[in-house]
């Protein structure tokens, strides 16, 4: 028996039972080494989303945050500069202004905080709001930025718009992004002019306009890219990250609408969007 133990192929198990060894099927290695190469390229993919969704996030909540901080900063400058000046008379309604951008600061704020912990995606909070009041408080932060560079807003709201319901924060940040986008790329003296009109029946349509550089014609299906910069140098120089359009058509679109763009090089630059108010 022993012989035969020692002549075999296998090994004498504790129970006297032959134990054959086990062939290893190499040609298992390489399927499984494919499977886990392809699962941590996955987990790599997911990592980079990842990382990606936090960056856009944070440059769309810092550029965000530069509506009330520019509208703050230059109405500060102005109760400085007239401090002590009695025929300065309004700076009551400079203060007014201030407590009112303080207050969507604080609101943007809560509202960064609330989707990092939701981890992304800023959730609509929709309200009524009468578009013309929404039009006027959103001029009065952006009234020093205008006056700086001498230009002249003119309005045509239609007074019997319907109410709409609609993110009041966000849909403001739409127009101080498309208004300010005039201003800065338009020659100081320049004018603009906002219409807010019904379009149908269930939508609102509002559109601005300038007089400004306008876009070049190649680069216009590109300009609500995130982080598109232009190669005009006449744009190029401004500062920015190229954010600002793209939050625009990304706020629009949240609300159910659309937004387009028309330009003529050196004639000015139109947009449009629109806004479901049923």
């Amino acid at each position: 028996m022993a012989n035969a133990v020692r002549k075999g192929k296998g090994r004498t198990s504790a129970g006297g039972v032959i134990d054959t060894p086990r062939k290893v099927d190499r040609r298992r290695a390489p399927s499984s080494d494919a499977a886990s190469l392809k699962a941590l390229r996955a987990e790599v993919e997911s990592l980079r989303a990842a990382i990606a969704l936090k960056d856009r996030s944070l440059g769309m909540a810092s550029h965000e945050l530069l509506g009330p901080l520019a509208a703050m900063k230059a109405y500060v400058e102005a109760l400085i500069e007239n401090h002590g000046d009695p025929s300065f008379v309004e700076t009551s309604e400079f203060l007014a202004v201030l407590d009112q951008e303080t207050a969507r600061l604080i609101r943007i704020v809560e509202r960064v905080l609330d989707s990092a912990r939701l981890g992304g995606g800023m959730e609509l909070r929709l309200q009524p709001v009468l578009l013309a009041g929404l039009v006027g408080e959103t001029l009065r932060g952006l009234a020093p930025l205008l006056d700086e560079r001498a230009m002249q807003l003119e309005l045509d709201v239609a007074v019997d718009l319907p109410v709409v319901h609609v993110d009041g924060d966000l849909l403001r940040q739409v127009l101080v992004n498309l208004i300010h986008n005039a201003i800065k790329f338009s020659a100081p003296g320049r004018r603009i002019w906002l219409v807010a009109r019904e379009k149908a029946p269930e939508e609102v349509e509002v559109v601005v306009r300038d007089e400004g550089f306008g876009i070049v014609p190649e680069e216009i299906d590109r300009i609500f890219d995130a982080y598109f910069r232009s190669g005009d140098d006449r744009v190029a120089h401004q500062r920015g990250a190229g954010l600002g359009l793209a939050i625009v058509k990304a706020i629009v679109e949240q609300h159910g609408g659309r937004i387009t763009v028309e330009s003529r090089l050196d004639h000015g630059t139109t947009f449009r969007f629109t806004i479901p108010h049923s």
